[in-house]
Parts: C-alpha cells; structure tokens; sequence
C-alpha cells in the first residue's frame, strides 16, 4: 500500500519546532536601548505629557546601529523624552532618549518661486 508522502513543511517528528523558530525570532529581533528609570530620573524630574503627541525626528540606538526614525513625542522632562515609533515590520517601540537626541520634525520647505 502506497502513503502519500508528507506535505513539504511538516515536521511530524518534532511538533514544536516551528514554535521554537518563533520564540527565536522574537528573541533575536533588533530592540532599541532606552534610558533607565535611574537616568531618566522621573522621582526628581518629573514629566511632562502633552494633549497631543508631537512629530520630531530622534536618533534611536540599537545594539547593531543607530537610526534616526521619525517619532512622536509623547512626554519629556528637563534631561531626557520618551518617544514612540513604528518599524517597518510593524513592531511600535516606546521608551525614553536622551534630550539631544531629538529634533522637531523639519518643516517641507517651499522652494522660491522664479
């Protein structure tokens, strides 16, 4: 008697493998490094959180490069911001950066007319 042979993918002998490749991913997907509660010091330096986020444009570092992302500002105090941005994977990344590492997003400038 012929069996049908197993689809290509399957893996019957261990079934919790194609989990295992999940958690890795997860595991080993880049993560910004932010600021610890210690630097960002919010006991002694409290925040400040605006009605509205604001658009600014921050440099985000991460173990393997550093990126400077377009971000919202969602609070800030005398030393550092927290911001909150998207990855092209659809990932949302929140957490806290030094002062001088964010700018307020650039105006579009018009060029002059001829």
């Amino acid at each position: 008697m012929c069996t049908r042979p197993e689809p290509v993918g399957q893996n019957r002998r261990y079934p919790g493998a194609g989990m295992d490749r999940v958690i890795e991913q997860i595991v080993t997907r880049p993560r910004p490094v932010w600021l610890t509660e210690k630097e960002v010091d919010l006991e002694h330096d409290p925040a400040v959180v605006p009605s509205a986020p604001a658009p600014a444009v921050a440099f985000v570092r991460f173990h393997e490069a550093v990126v400077q992302p377009e971000v919202e500002v969602v609070a800030w105090n005398e030393h550092a911001v927290k911001i909150r941005f998207t990855t092209r994977d659809g990932q949302t990344h929140e957490g806290w950066v030094w002062k001088d590492a964010v700018r307020s997003k650039p105006r579009r400038s018009i060029p002059p007319r001829r």
